[in-house]
């Protein structure tokens, strides 16, 4: 028999002005890892997103319209909507780039992306280490597979998950993370950054270059995987993520109509863009630019290959 109880009402609500231009699918586009995230679920008017607070877990459902609404469950609700503004990019203004031809067009196709800023350190991490060296695809797999068997239930009326948390990471171990299909260099990763987690979370506040330096503090992050974590997930606009697979070439493409780079070429051609070189690479993100390809087509892979870490 089906329950016929009402689903019990949000612990907390909050409410926020939509701001113009603001394109709230593409900003929060790389919030969901695959389409059967267990932690993300995408609404025709918005999503559902879990999450892991001071104050305990949450679930979270926010709705756009002429405003945006976000209700939360569990111990976590009035915490979380303290950061959901950061979530969803609503904490800063529309993009400005110093003048190019290319970056000028992108901006006004895409005006309204933004930085979405996720603020948990350590799950943001664990959703870059899965990435190395990996096709997206299985990527996508090992965090399902993840969340589905580390992370609990999440609050709230929907049949989401938490993420795993340092703890459930610790105890796992090694042998039971390459169960799931993880690499033993990412699994290893994982547990070493389980283990000195709590010292990180600083670094979602420090500036870009001391994050980097505490997230390498740990063995297995490198340069990618900082600088990655800190573009995509704290919506950081300066990071270089060098030592990527596809990166390069589809900068190279996108600002020079050069099929094939290095960091090096990679590098020179964002630094008229200083202090904004993630931005740009967001920006051909969500322009869908990808450089020609060679041989047969692929999944997407990150740093497949060379020094991605």
């Amino acid at each position: 028999m089906h329950s016929t109880e009402a689903p019990a009402p949000p612990d907390a609500t909050r409410d926020w002005d939509r701001p113009a231009p603001y394109d709230f699918v593409e900003t929060t586009r790389m919030l969901r890892t695959g389409a059967r995230d267990p932690t993300v679920r995408r609404l025709d008017d918005g999503l559902w997103r879990t999450a892991h607070t001071t104050d305990g877990p949450c679930a979270v459902r926010i709705t756009v319209g002429e405003r945006i609404r976000a209700a939360a469950w569990g111990p976590g609700a009035a915490a979380a909507l303290d950061d959901v503004p950061r979530w969803i990019g609503l904490h800063e203004p529309p993009w400005t780039l110093p003048p190019h031809p290319v970056t000028d067009r992108l901006l006004r196709a895409h005006p309204g992306v933004r930085g979405t800023d996720t603020r948990d350190v350590f799950e943001a991490l664990t959703w870059a280490i899965l990435q190395q060296k990996v096709l997206w695809e299985e990527a996508v797999m090992m965090w399902r597979r993840l969340c589905e068997t580390y992370g609990a239930p999440a609050p709230g009326p929907e049949a989401l998950r938490l993420s795993p948390t340092r703890k459930d990471i610790f105890r796992a171990g090694v042998p039971r993370l390459q169960a799931l299909g993880i690499g033993f260099a990412q699994a290893r990763t994982l547990v070493a950054l389980a283990r000195v987690a709590p010292s990180l979370q600083a670094a979602a506040d420090r500036p870009t270059a001391e994050a980097i330096t505490m997230m390498q503090s740990v063995r297995g992050i490198g340069p990618w995987t900082a600088a990655f974590c800190l573009g995509m997930r704290f919506g950081r606009p300066d990071p270089l993520p060098v030592g990527d697979y596809h990166i390069p070439n589809m900068v190279a493409w996108a600002l020079a109509g050069e099929p094939r780079a290095d960091d090096a070429r990679m590098a020179a051609l964002l630094a008229p863009f200083e202090g904004h070189a993630f931005r740009v690479v967001r920006l051909l993100f969500a322009a869908r630019i990808q450089a020609p390809r060679r041989g047969p087509r692929r999944g997407w892979s990150h740093g497949r290959g060379r020094r991605r870490r």
